[in-house]
């Protein structure tokens, strides 16, 4: 692999292979959470790979949501979101809140209501509510910055994805 010669300031010009950059970065383990928030009244959310931990003080964390994205626009409306972070029993949970154009996600989901309102899973191994703190965007998603104003965390084991796959965090014991 060469990468050629590089020019500071200078960006390679080369396209990459979408397909390729898809393989490279999922080749990277990442938890699996569900974004969930309000809009109006009615809950919404998606799921989302793409989160970190940002800051301890303040306390901030950032995913990033696709810019076609309901959830993405409710959040910006709302101000406010919730990453649950999905137990490794919770696939089923990830690939729905991953569909396109589901229109009642939650009506067989066990939820309770966060501080501010937004949905929290039942079952979740952890939860942080956050106030949106910035927006930025980045190529086809944006990327959220929420602050924490509550966190929860309860026993299990975390889903992960990698490889295009879900796989369970125990398996690796």
């Amino acid at each position: 692999m060469s990468f050629g010669p590089a020019v500071a300031g200078e960006a390679q010009a080369e396209p990459m292979d979408p397909a390729l950059w898809r393989s490279a970065m999922g080749s990277f383990p990442s938890g699996v959470t569900i974004v969930t928030t309000l809009d109006g009244d009615r809950p919404v959310g998606t799921t989302a790979s793409a989160f970190t931990s940002v800051s301890l003080f303040p306390p901030l964390l950032l995913v990033c949501l696709d810019h076609k994205s309901r959830t993405l626009a409710a959040v910006r409306r709302a101000g406010f979101f919730c990453i649950n972070v999905l137990a490794e029993h919770q696939a089923d949970l990830a690939r729905l809140f991953a569909g396109a154009g589901a229109t009642d996600r939650f009506r067989d989901v066990e939820i309770g209501e966060g501080r501010m309102g937004a949905p929290v899973i039942g079952g979740s191994v952890a939860v942080v509510e956050c106030a949106l703190h910035a927006a930025h965007t980045a190529g086809d998603h944006d990327i959220l910055i929420g602050r924490g104003l509550g966190v929860e965390t309860r026993a299990g084991a975390p889903l992960i994805y990698s490889n295009g796959r879900f796989v369970k965090a125990s398996a690796n014991d």
